[in-house]
């Protein structure tokens, strides 16, 4: 999750739209399964690297004039941190707390984390 994500908002009878912030979430559970573990699984689950995406984000839906700096909504997340101690598939695992970033390469959200843990099965810290 990402906080603020300013997007512009149309605001009729307003000639010009209202710059409005609003959350930027991620779901883990919407992650693009190709740049998850191919082999490696948790709780019969693919595995989240540093390498993967998540192509659709929510919360700035009603941003539809697009973001104020990415000039984008609804974009890509990905996770700019992993633990470089514990890896899958040569590529170091993300964890719960790690930065995130959101709506793309032009991010106009200020750098987000992962909040929710996707499974408690394996606890990695570090």
């Amino acid at each position: 999750m990402a906080m603020p994500d300013v997007c512009k908002v149309p605001a009729p009878p307003s000639p010009s739209p209202v710059p409005t912030p609003f959350p930027n979430i991620a779901m883990l559970n919407q992650a693009d399964g190709s740049t998850c573990s191919d082999r490696v699984r948790i709780a019969n689950k693919k595995v989240c690297t540093v390498q993967t995406e998540i192509s659709r984000t929510s919360g700035d839906e009603a941003g539809t004039l697009k973001g104020v700096v990415s000039n984008t909504n609804m974009d890509k997340m990905t996770f700019k941190q992993g633990v470089s101690s514990v890896k899958v598939e040569g590529h170091d695992i993300a964890v719960h707390l790690r930065p995130t970033a959101h709506n793309g390469s032009n991010a106009n959200a200020p750098m987000g984390t992962h909040v929710a843990p996707s499974q408690t099965t394996v606890i990695v810290s570090g």
